[in-house]
């Protein structure tokens, strides 16, 4: 369900957002939701990326689009959106995507939430690749041939992908046992942000049109310590599928492997 609906008020005041199919950019797609949520992915296999917003009442009667401002203005009122264009397929450049930063903050929503503690990265097992670098081939990849004095995480922020944000969000909430709130990210971004604190590693659910979650990606491990039998619990109840039962990692810990409400194959973990 779109979260923000703009230019609800009088006809001629109206406020869209423009988006460009990413393999065919000369077709555009005006809409009244700042994520494009409601755009078809018919029009475009590829998703929809933001371009730009414009207010209907100060365009011409002929639009810079190159479409009518009276038919555009229709159009969007009789159905939330319009799309037209059409006559190239060239694949749109990747320096046109939107990427999603880190925001400036450390909390989630105006509300108080419990903020489960830091966890380190498990380490890493006999199967681990990690140990074959050896100390002369670190050295010989960092700055001035020397490798560095302090060892620090290399993963400083994550996005997990959803399709249909609200049901991300009833999703991860039941796993992690927090409440997670949607935001505003930018033009055609929605995201929540999972609980961190500020010295520790977060991420974000995030929405975007282009948004494709994956089962066979890199495996993120999600802190659920102490509380892993519920975890694993709340993921069938919440709409999920548990791919691996709780299971012993060695001298690690446990975890679990859940595939998520949107195709995303997760690892909930605790020592």
């Amino acid at each position: 369900m779109p979260a923000v609906v703009a230019g609800a008020g009088d006809k001629d005041d109206m406020k869209v957002f423009i988006f460009r199919c990413r393999s065919r950019p000369d077709v555009q797609a005006a809409t009244r939701y700042e994520t494009g949520s409601n755009l078809p992915r018919g029009e475009c296999s590829d998703g929809w990326l933001f371009a730009e917003s414009v207010d209907l009442k100060a365009e011409r009667s002929r639009s810079r689009l190159g479409i009518e401002i009276a038919e555009l203005r229709r159009r969007v009122q009789q159905q939330g959106y319009h799309v037209w264009g059409g006559s190239a397929s060239v694949r749109a450049p990747a320096s046109s995507e939107m990427p999603v930063a880190p925001p400036p903050f450390a909390t989630v929503g105006a509300e108080p939430v419990v903020v489960p503690p830091a966890l380190d990265p498990p380490r890493p097992g006999s199967t681990s690749r990690a140990a074959e670098a050896s100390p002369a081939m670190v050295a010989a990849a960092a700055p001035g041939g020397k490798a560095p004095a302090t060892p620090r995480h290399q993963v400083v922020w994550f996005g997990i992908p959803v399709r249909d944000l609200d049901r991300a969000i009833r999703f991860y909430s039941a796993g992690l046992g927090v409440l997670l709130r949607k935001e505003q990210a930018g033009r055609g971004v929605a995201m929540a942000v999972l609980p961190h604190t500020d010295t520790s590693i977060g991420g974000c659910l995030v929405q975007t049109m282009d948004a494709r979650p994956s089962d066979g990606g890199p495996l993120l491990y999600l802190n659920a310590d102490g509380r892993l039998d519920a975890a694993v619990a709340a993921t069938a109840i919440a709409g999920g599928t548990v791919l691996q039962p709780k299971h012993a990692i060695g001298p690690d810990g446990y975890r679990a492997i859940v595939l998520d409400t949107e195709g995303n194959r997760i690892a909930l973990y605790s020592r």
